[in-house]
């Protein structure tokens, strides 16, 4: 059994990334500001580089 998580395809990941920030864009603009802000979390959790959406690798397997 693999330790790795599925992870999305990097265009696959690309696509949702630019849809997503243009949802964004697009609730900011007209005033839905937690809906924004919750969108911008989601990108977060999708940027690789952020530390928190990184697995820690399990011990002893």
């Amino acid at each position: 059994m693999s330790n790795e998580p599925n992870r999305l395809p990097e265009a696959e990941r690309a696509l949702i990334v630019s849809t997503l920030t243009e949802y964004s864009k697009r609730l900011d603009e007209t005033g839905e500001l937690l809906a924004a802000l919750q969108i911008r979390h989601a990108l977060e959790c999708l940027d690789p580089e952020n530390p928190l959406n990184r697995m820690p690798t399990r011990q002893g397997d």
